[in-house]
């Protein structure tokens, strides 16, 4: 994975899941979290995501409807 274009999930709670390598995740294009394996990012998918791969990266992404 390289890169994840800004978009959203309105409908749905993500639970964001770094696997191997590290990611540079944005919220809302405002609030950064830098991710390793074993961290999780959960949040409501009203927020806008987008980020990129620090280094060669895999994630497991899980939508829940609200």
């Amino acid at each position: 994975m390289k890169k994840i274009a800004k978009h959203n999930h309105e409908n749905e709670e993500i639970i964001f899941t770094v696997l191997k390598g590290k990611m540079e995740i944005f919220l809302n294009e405002t609030k950064k979290h830098i991710l390793v394996p074993g961290d999780i990012l959960y949040f409501d998918g009203v927020n806008f995501i987008n980020g990129f791969a620090l280094e060669d990266s895999e994630v497991s992404v899980t939508l829940i409807k609200k």
